[in-house]
């Protein structure tokens, strides 16, 4: 290759181009060039032995991280020069630790090096609601003792003494729980909600029957999400009567999770924490994915993952940088009002979002603080319903006082705040003075001891340090063609969950056969109900499948369709009990309902189980909104009249479920089972009048079966 060809290769290799992909810039660049792939990877493989020269791995890694501006701190293993553990922090992230220090997300992940070490990773969150890294941290092991040295590190990196996270959000690892306790005792630990949920489900696969998983998987969201301690112990009461012929699994919830945990992921605990909307390890577990996506593979060393660290870093601020330009300059439409007037350009886009999401419920809430919970105040350091209603009622405009310093800071090129007393502990020279002082004490030995240690603090890129062994096989020409050893990929292996929820997959597969017998027989079609449809549908009806007449069998239709079982009918009651208060639709259903809804709200109380009286059963067109909105389905109701409802707050989705209910005898529910594609009847006009402008999808995505409906109906006349 010529200079010039050569100076191309190292460019874009440079930026990580892969050597296929470089090859073919060549040869559009050049013409004439006749380079081949191995010429290429021959060059890069100069390039960085060039780059590296003489130095070892470590040393190489510390000039990097010196030239970069690192803060960065290593030891090594007892009698060895081998790397024990390694922390490192950008520049740019110490200074947004300082800035946004109240909610920080941990958690270690595999795979990333050649030498098999966890990689710890530490991420904050920005007023943006950006995630930024903080630190990383290569661990010899993930014991108390290593985590408690890494978090050290991390206390290090705040410029106020006194400074530490409100809240760390972590897994429920003991041995980095115990390590937070330990370094930052003020910190609220809290636990990753998605991983215990998922954790508990795999539970239930394993002991609940399966009619009854999806019905105790809700009782136990509701157990998550209860607002008070007193609703807690309510929604625990009713899992506990769900599971009392389950007492492996109950047990497992009781004695793993609540007992010792529930402050830590429980909503009438975790709603009184400044969490900032962070109740999983979410933000970690994406900033993982990104790097993995960089890295590429997982047979690299620590200079490789420390570049790919480092370019993911540099996409990372400047997305920050944009998000702060766009708070300043940009607008949106729902924050033009006067309202907002104290607050645009100097709160973020993202604060002012969630405030006009809780603006929706001051019609609802008004100023009543027990209705409202305040959770948005507590939680976020943002107004609540009530505290809006407040100002609203007032004629004033939300004032900047109202919004935790957090979500007001909009630019990372401040001057960090010192403590008063932190001029000394930056000041070197006693230390100095004191090591000259022992350095003329001492014989010719003892100053060499002395001189060896102080070069390898003043020359970094000369020191013994050398990484750990390597634990897998890195060389080699791979067997299979095009397949590399499974230890290469970055890829994590699957969690417990995931192979319980595999192993329940795969058993429902193989027992598929004789559950469809088992409907078949149960599923006849019954004349006696299908000649009480109109003639022009009779055709698109597969079977019908009847329920038990008790008062509640509108319900227990639900429940079938939504596969709780036809006992799950308890469920569905209480469901769209709680749908009707829901903080997002309330005032809907305030329009909607208007003077019906006590009446709507009695209809779904009951006092004890059997037969229901009239009062209690489910009617329509009412039921059929809340069926509708809650499970966000299509529900087709054929009677008089036959009547289509289609979720009132959500936009069209293809992959949409479609209930089909029969009312026959003037008095009874019961599921149709319809052919693929039957036409729709139309909707409601109150729906049309109350629905939200992105619901109007829905009849656009099935305008042609509805179309299809009127073009039948004149059959019957």
């Amino acid at each position: 290759m010529t200079t010039d060809e050569k100076q191309h290769v190292a460019d874009l290799a440079k930026r990580h181009v892969a050597p296929r992909n470089i090859l073919l810039s060549l040869q559009d660049k050049f013409p004439e060039n006749v380079t081949r792939i191995t010429q290429v990877y021959k060059h890069k493989s100069v390039i960085e032995k060039e780059i590296r020269g003489p130095r070892s791995e470590i040393q190489h890694l510390f000039k990097l991280i010196e030239d970069a501006g690192y803060v960065y701190w290593s030891r090594k293993k007892d009698d060895s020069e081998v790397v024990r553990e390694i922390f490192w922090a950008h520049p740019d992230s110490v200074k947004l630790l300082n800035i946004f220090p109240i909610v920080l997300v941990m958690d270690s992940t595999y795979k990333t090096n050649k030498y098999r070490q966890p990689l710890f990773e530490i991420v904050g969150m920005t007023s943006t609601e950006l995630t930024f890294a903080v630190g990383f941290a290569y661990m010899e092991s993930e014991q108390t003792e290593n985590f408690c040295w890494v978090l050290e590190k991390l206390k290090e990196l705040f410029v106020k003494k006194d400074m530490c996270p409100q809240v760390i959000l972590t897994d429920r690892d003991l041995a980095l729980m115990k390590a937070i306790e330990v370094v930052f005792p003020n910190s609220i630990n809290l636990l990753c909600r998605f991983h215990i949920n998922k954790n508990v489900g795999a539970k239930c696969k394993q002991h609940v029957v399966n009619d009854l998983q999806k019905t105790i998987d809700t009782l136990w969201m509701e157990v998550v999400w209860a607002s008070d301690e007193v609703e807690y112990g309510q929604r625990l009461h009713q899992l506990e009567q769900a599971c009392v012929d389950y007492s492996g699994f109950i047990n497992y919830v009781k004695d793993t999770w609540l007992t010792p945990h529930r402050h830590r992921f429980v909503g009438a605990w975790i709603n009184r924490v400044l969490h900032l909307g962070n109740t999983t390890t979410n933000r970690v577990e994406s900033a993982h994915w990104k790097l993995k996506q960089m890295l590429g593979n997982s047979i690299g060393d620590m200079v490789k993952c420390w570049e790919a660290m480092n370019n993911n870093l540099r996409l990372q601020l400047g997305n920050i940088r944009a998000s702060f330009q766009k708070s300043f300059y940009e607008v949106e439409n729902a924050h033009v009002s006067p309202f907002y007037g104290y607050l645009r350009g100097s709160v973020s886009r993202a604060a002012l979002r969630r405030i006009a999401e809780e603006l929706l419920r001051v019609d609802y809430v008004g100023t009543n603080r027990q209705i409202c919970g305040c959770t948005l105040r507590t939680s976020y350091g943002l107004p609540c319903a009530c505290e809006l209603g407040r100002y609203r009622v007032g004629g004033i405009p939300i004032p900047i006082d109202a919004v935790h310093v957090h979500w007001r800071k909009l630019t990372m090129e401040v001057e960090l705040e010192k403590g008063e007393d932190d001029g000394s502990e930056v000041d070197m020279t006693a230390a100095m003075d004191e090591l000259w002082r022992r350095f003329r004490s001492l014989d010719v030995v003892g100053k060499r001891a002395l001189r060896s240690r102080v070069c390898e603090l003043a020359y970094p890129t000369m020191t013994t340090l050398c990484p750990p062994p390597e634990k897998i096989k890195t060389k080699g020409g791979v067997k299979k063609k095009g397949k590399k050893p499974a230890d290469y990929d970055v890829y994590r292996d699957p969690s417990y969950h995931e192979y319980v929820d595999k192993a329940s997959q795969s058993s429902q597969r193989q027992s598929q056969p004789s559950q469809t017998s088992k409907k078949i027989k149960l599923s006849k079609k019954q004349p006696q109900f299908i000649v009480q449809f109109p003639n022009h549908i009779r055709s698109y009806i597969e079977d019908v499948v009847n329920v038990e007449s008790d008062g509640n069998c509108g319900f227990r239709v639900i429940a079938s369709l939504h596969g709780y079982g036809e006992d799950g009918w308890s469920m569905v009651r209480r469901e769209l009990g709680l749908e009707l208060i829901d903080k997002d639709r309330s005032t809907l259903y305030d329009k909607l309902f208007s003077n019906r809804l006590s009446a709507v709200r009695e209809s779904l109380m009951i006092e004890s189980f059997g037969s229901q009286p009239p009062e209690k059963w489910m009617s329509l067109p009412d039921m059929g909104y809340l069926i509708a909105n809650r499970y966000n389905v299509v529900l087709v109701c054929l009677g008089n009249p036959c009547i289509t409802f289609f979720p009132m707050t959500s936009s069209h989705s293809q992959n949409v479920s479609i209930y089909c209910i029969g009312f026959v005898n003037q008095n009874h529910w019961v599921q149709v089972n319809m052919k693929e594609g039957f036409p729709l009847p139309p909707v409601t006009l109150d729906w049309k009048k109350f629905r939200s402008h992105i619901a109007t999808t829905w009849m656009l995505g099935f305008a042609g079966r509805m179309q299809h409906w009127q073009l039948l109906t004149p059959v019957l006349a």
